[in-house]
């Protein structure tokens, strides 16, 4: 799990705020999700859970963001001398976060992970997570017990 002053940091930097849809909370929810799929599927764990409390980190409106996961991206960059990861995994985290947004999936099994960690969580906005729209076995599984 990230420290918590690095959490404590990002939520500070969180432009919407502690209550927002897309915040802390939901960060929260999404690194049990990644964690369990990341392990199901064989991904790396750690960039998992730091996925989670980066990929919205830079979202600066409720509703339609686009470019928020390429903002995202460049924070964990930004912030690369804070995180404790091997050059590999933060360029692996700042893929996940760059693209998740997009809707794509991912043969990677730690990319699939966090993405599908996210989709889960679409019932929080009043959408159906969708089997075609996620990249690991375990997250396709998930969609047929995840109801609105």
């Amino acid at each position: 799990m990230p420290d918590a002053q690095l959490r404590a940091d990002l939520i500070r930097h969180f432009r919407l705020g502690r209550r927002s849809i897309h915040g802390p909370a939901h960060w929260a929810r999404v690194q049990a999700h990644a964690e369990r799929l990341a392990l199901a599927s064989g991904g790396d764990m750690t960039v998992a859970r730091y996925f989670a409390w980066f990929h919205d980190a830079e979202r600066l409106d409720e509703a339609d963001d686009l470019g928020h996961g390429a903002r995202a991206a460049a924070l964990v960059r930004a912030w690369r001398g804070r995180l404790p990861l091997s050059d590999a995994q933060v360029d692996l985290l700042a893929r996940a976060c760059e693209r998740h947004e997009l809707g794509e999936v991912s043969r990677d099994p730690t990319i699939g992970a966090c993405w599908d960690a996210d989709r889960l969580e679409l019932t929080r906005v009043g959408m159906q997570p969708d089997a075609r729209y996620m990249s690991t076995a375990a997250g396709k599984a998930e969609t047929l017990t995840v109801t609105i």
